[in-house]
């Protein structure tokens, strides 16, 4: 691994939460509470979540030690994460970056959330994780160009969020950077 992504790797897996600046530690509470709450409202509003557990369900994901926020169940820490991030944006309330032109929360939030509880970390490391998360998505979304990206039929929460989300999750369950 070289170049950026040996940077952002390098990154990721070095920031603390004491070299957090404290309003940033602070602002990213309140995105974690408010994609959370997104979640639990969706979870019994959006039209597309039945069908969504439903196969979630049929795949033989509700086995596990993971939530999915209002629903009582345990799931898999993949469905968990897969059925939170659904949640998080399909009420279209989730949290922006405009220069990015990204939903940031709906892919981090849920993933680190599933490795959480998957290590049972501390809510200190959460809010690192998603914070790597955070750096890391509106990074690569602006370096793409937002307006060329989605010309190309693409959407920078979806390209980068899935990288952002898989380092952020890293991030949580302790990888250095050759493993993130």
């Amino acid at each position: 691994m070289t170049g950026t992504t040996r940077q952002l790797a390098e990154f990721a897996a070095g920031l603390t939460y004491d070299k957090l600046p404290a309003e940033i530690a602070a602002r990213t509470k309140l995105l974690i509470l408010d994609v959370a709450g997104i979640m639990v409202r969706a979870r019994h509003d959006a039209e597309s979540t039945a069908s969504l557990v439903s196969a979630v369900e049929r795949l033989g994901q509700v086995a596990g030690n993971c939530s999915v926020l209002g629903d009582g169940r345990g799931y898999t820490p993949m469905a968990a994460a897969l059925v939170n991030g659904s949640l998080a944006h399909s009420l279209d309330f989730d949290d922006t970056h405009a220069e990015a032109s990204l939903h940031s929360s709906a892919p981090i939030v849920p993933a680190v959330l599933a490795a959480a509880e998957m290590t049972d970390a501390s809510g200190k490391d959460v809010i690192t994780a998603c914070i790597v998360g955070y750096e890391i998505q509106i990074r690569l979304a602006k370096a793409l160009v937002p307006t060329a990206h989605y010309d190309r039929g693409y959407h920078p929460t979806a390209t980068t969020g899935v990288m952002a989300a898989a380092a952020a999750a890293g991030k949580i369950l302790g990888l250095d950077a050759d493993g993130i």
